[in-house]
């Protein structure tokens, strides 16, 4: 008996407890329903609320595809679907592009499905459906370039004298609208004062995106010179159409397809054989940027020449890149392998047969600008 009386009191004084703090809890809960940040100003960051509730104060970084990545003070970078945003709110100056209505420029409001920008020359309120780009900045044109430049160089000397250089840079203009990249990389090199690499490959082209997803290349150039594969100059000229697959985030990663016209003029001939060429090609090609973690980022790009209807005059090119922030997101470590091949190499003078395939591994330092 004393145990039931004392289990019976037991019950009573913890139900006692939760209906006195019933009311408290309740509010907890409502108020976290229904809490909301500051009203945006320009001594503060942007705020983003998902649609569980949840909201998170950090930096809106871009918008791509859907894909919008948010760097979060607490939670560091994040990448999420612009579908799952109840609301955004940004008093920083940010360019937005959508797929019918254009570009605007100016701080904006997301809610109930709609983008409202308050511009210089008003307040723009758009469908969010129709957004396709968000882009860091204004519209100056110091905004839409960046830039890196690597150098390397091996050094050896004692019973072989060994001398190896490396240079590469990327220049970029990316606007809402277009993307135009340029790449070098050169290699020259000697042993014991015998030159024993010479190369140098430069690609020019430019996107103009159509709408989610899909671009055209109006015109693309490479201009690739190997002494040693007996290719003075390979020019390149093409045009075609591709598809972002994922963009955004930690990869962007992108596919093409080009029909263009390739020269080749060689370094030397046998006696009676023509010292240059040209033919159609097919140019299927991929890229891809991978941000393995916050310092450490992997590049890759491979294309295909493929001369038709002579299959025999086709090159391939593939390049692969490691690099690591040794300095902020200054200065990078950078590894890289780079692999040529020509399917048919035409004879020298002497006779000689180049290889087909030349492997390259080169290290340096880089610098973002």
């Amino acid at each position: 008996m004393n145990r039931i009386h004392k289990n019976g009191f037991v019950g009573v004084t913890l139900l006692v407890i939760a209906v006195l703090l019933a009311p408290t809890f309740g509010g907890a809960v409502a108020f976290a329903q229904t809490w909301q940040p500051p009203e945006p100003s320009t001594a503060e960051k942007d705020w983003l609320k998902m649609k569980s509730g949840e909201w998170l104060w950090g930096e809106l970084k871009g918008l791509r595809d859907k894909d919008l990545d948010f760097d979060s003070d607490e939670f560091d970078m994040q990448t999420v679907d612009i579908d799952d945003v109840a609301e955004f709110r940004s008093a920083r100056v940010l360019t937005y592009r959508f797929e019918e209505a254009g570009v605007f420029t100016g701080t904006a409001v997301i809610r109930d499905g709609i983008v409202k920008i308050q511009t210089d020359t008003g307040v723009q309120e758009l469908p969010t459906a129709d957004l396709i780009m968000i882009l860091e900045g204004t519209q100056k044109e110091i905004d839409f370039w960046s830039a890196k430049a690597t150098l390397g160089w091996v050094g050896r000397s004692g019973n072989t004298d060994q001398v190896d250089f490396n240079s590469s840079f990327r220049v970029r203009r990316q606007s809402p609208r277009s993307r135009w990249d340029n790449r070098y990389n050169g290699n020259l090199g000697e042993v014991s004062g015998e030159q024993t690499i010479n190369n140098q490959n430069f690609v020019s082209s430019l996107d103009m995106l159509l709408r989610e997803g899909f671009f055209i290349t109006p015109v693309a150039i490479n201009l690739f010179h190997d002494k040693f594969q007996n290719i003075d100059l390979r020019t390149t000229l093409a045009a075609g159409a591709g598809y972002v697959f994922m963009r955004g985030g930690d990869v962007d990663w992108q596919a093409s397809l080009s029909a263009g016209y390739v020269h080749t003029q060689y370094v030397s001939v046998q006696e009676g054989a023509d010292d240059a060429e040209g033919s159609f090609s097919l140019i299927p090609a991929t890229d891809l940027e991978w941000d393995i973690t916050g310092d450490i980022e992997f590049l890759f790009d491979y294309n295909l020449q493929m001369a038709v209807p002579e299959t025999r005059n086709s090159f391939h090119h593939a390049a692969g890149t490691i690099s690591f922030d040794i300095w902020g997101d200054i200065l990078d470590l950078d590894f890289s392998l780079v692999w040529d091949r020509v399917e048919s190499p035409t004879p020298k003078e002497d006779g000689t047969i180049p290889a087909r395939d030349d492997f390259r591994s080169t290290f340096g330092i880089g610098l973002d600008l």
